[in-house]
């Protein structure tokens, strides 16, 4: 007999009979409201939805995925059935088991035929499929709705340093958008849904925006937070067992908060199932530093991003880099889910004392399996960046398997590879 039967067949009729074998004056103090508190999340665990999205969690665990563009998922020109096909065959053959597919990129959303007769046949082999959904970057509503992006003091729309459009996250309006698009992801049988790009612009004339939404007397975390919450909360009313996932810089795990951005991690914790930090070593463009990990007694490193010793640099120490990092982060956010209660017997009759104790603690590790515990799915690099491979830095299948090394030793839930013409190393990955 497992927990949840024990509890609904023997031991919760057995505590509703002792409570009515004394009178109700030797109860303790708050013990119908713990009782009443206990029964109704016995009901609550039992519920259907609940025990769904307990499976969703369970299977989203330990997902190691890759990236595909729009076009590979939803063509249905000759090139992207054939790149399908190959993708089919490196999940079946490799311990791959999930894929990360662009249904809204700059340029707007695609929901093809194509897309859903793939994503169908990915879950006819019990793959994981994950829609990502860029936020903020975006062109798709220029003409349609230009109130609702960053402009130029002359009114012109605002363009950052590489001459993407961004909205303003902070207008209800950009937020309903979103939501629609991610509603509709759900409908086409996305079992995740990731969030890209949702938060201010870092590049480019930053101190020209005006923004139509935002107030720049507030910070701007408290507008990203507000949009987090706004996600989080309709599209677990719209699919209960829905799971959701965030992509942060890697600066984001170092530092916690990027104030520019509106990005701040401890905002994110609760509100998504997963934090997938874009832990590129090649991107580190400041150089990679950590401080003395007391904890695994592990020194303070740090590598340049330019040195004339070129294996001293960042782009050559993937598996410290990211390992570091995830280090760092993961008990950072321990720290925040740790919770303590303080459980005391009240006064009165000894065995309601220890009924009511009994309450307390078994209402709060109900309580528990009910929060959503924010957990950490790396973005790794199984590419070439450009001003890496001028120098005789290339990621191959050592490098690659090197970060997976890393995000494995560190206790992550599964990872994702990035490539952005989605080309990956078979050799990084372990046969299935």
């Amino acid at each position: 007999m497992n927990k949840k039967d024990f509890v609904k067949n023997f031991l919760a009729p057995l505590l509703i009979l002792l409570i009515f074998l004394f009178p109700q004056e030797a109860f303790a103090k708050n013990f119908w409201d713990e009782t009443k508190d206990f029964f109704n999340l016995i009901n609550e665990i039992n519920n259907k939805d609940f025990q769904k999205r307990q499976k969703a969690l369970e299977k989203s665990s330990d997902i190691k995925g890759i990236y595909l563009t729009q076009y590979t998922g939803g063509s249905s020109s000759s090139w992207a059935k054939n790149k399908r096909k190959e993708i089919k065959e490196l999940l079946r053959e490799t311990e791959l088991n999930g894929v990360v597919i662009d249904v809204k990129e700059v340029r707007g959303q695609t929901f093809t035929d194509s897309l859903k007769e793939f994503i169908d046949e990915l879950h006819k082999d019990g793959f994981w499929v994950i829609a990502r959904i860029v936020v903020c970057r975006d062109s798709s509503m220029i003409n349609i709705r230009p109130e609702w992006y960053l402009k130029n003091y002359s009114g012109s729309l605002w363009q950052d340093k590489a001459g993407y459009f961004w909205l303003d996250p902070a207008c209800p309006e950009v937020q309903n958008y979103i939501l629609e698009v991610s509603q509709k992801a759900i409908d086409f049988g996305f079992d995740e849904i990731q969030f890209d790009y949702l938060r201010f612009p870092d590049r480019g004339e930053l101190k020209d925006i005006i923004f139509p939404c935002y107030n720049r007397e507030r910070e701007k975390r408290e507008a990203i937070n507000n949009f987090y919450l706004v996600l989080s909360n309709n599209l677990r009313d719209y699919k209960k067992d829905i799971i959701l996932s965030i992509d942060l810089f890697g600066l984001v795990a170092q530092y916690l908060n990027i104030s520019g951005t509106g990005q701040n991690l401890s905002d994110t914790l609760g509100k998504f199932d997963y934090i997938s930090f874009m832990l590129y070593p090649s991107h580190f463009f400041d150089g990679f530093a950590v401080q003395k990990d007391l904890k695994r007694s592990l020194p303070a490193l740090y590598f340049p991003y330019k040195d004339e010793n070129i294996k001293r640099v960042v782009s050559e120490h993937p598996y410290e880099v990211v390992s570091r990092t995830l280090f760092n982060v993961s008990d950072y956010i321990s720290s925040q889910n740790a919770e303590e209660k303080d459980f005391k017997y009240s006064e009165g009759f000894p065995l309601f004392s220890l009924l009511n104790h009994f309450f307390s603690q078994y209402n709060f590790f109900l309580e528990d399996l009910n929060k959503i515990k924010t957990k950490i799915r790396p973005w790794l690099q199984d590419f070439d960046l450009k001003v890496d491979s001028k120098r005789g830095i290339y990621y191959d299948a050592k490098k690659v398997r090197d970060q997976i090394k890393a995000a494995e030793d560190t206790n992550s839930s599964g990872w994702l590879l990035w490539n952005p013409w989605n080309v990956y190393t078979e050799e990084a990955l372990k046969p299935d």
